[in-house]
């Protein structure tokens, strides 16, 4: 009877994570989308298991510079987006670490994701998918057993 319980709870878990993971992707949908209206948009990934996952949408104008920016950073999926003061008026391909000083790490990780990404599409290639928080734990494993047959 307690194992019976447990799967209805698990299966209850997962479908209400499921319905809020919607809510976040309309969320993102609704923000991409009102962004592009006003002209090209450069998007940055920061993601994340155990701490905030971050993604940044950066609006930009024909010559580069960002107009308007806005940024998702959090665990759950109640994260929802905010806008992100500072980076109005400067030129996405100037930004660095050293001019970013005012945001946290991931935001600075996820901005400078957004830049690559603005850099690789405008030289007409093809954006490299980030690996999963799981994914990255699987070839960490594998890196190790392979070093470990190796050795022996």
């Amino acid at each position: 009877m307690f194992f019976i319980l447990l799967i209805v709870l698990a299966a209850i878990g997962f479908v209400v994570q499921y319905l809020l993971g919607i809510l976040q992707i309309k969320n993102f949908s609704k923000n991409y989308i009102e962004l592009r209206k006003r002209g090209r948009v450069a998007i940055g990934r920061k993601p994340s298991i155990f701490r905030s996952g971050t993604l940044v949408l950066l609006q930009l104008n024909q010559q580069n510079v960002i107009e308007s920016a806005r940024y998702m950073q959090g665990v759950t999926v109640f994260a929802k987006f905010k806008e992100l003061k500072g980076l109005e008026g400067r030129k996405l391909i100037t930004l660095s670490n050293n001019n970013l000083a005012g945001y946290n790490r991931l935001q600075i990780n996820a901005i400078l994701d957004a830049k690559k990404t603005f850099e690789v599409i405008q030289s007409g290639g093809q954006v490299d998918s980030i690996p999963s928080p799981f994914m990255k734990v699987v070839k960490h494993v594998e890196t190790y057993f392979k070093k470990a047959r190796v050795s022996k």
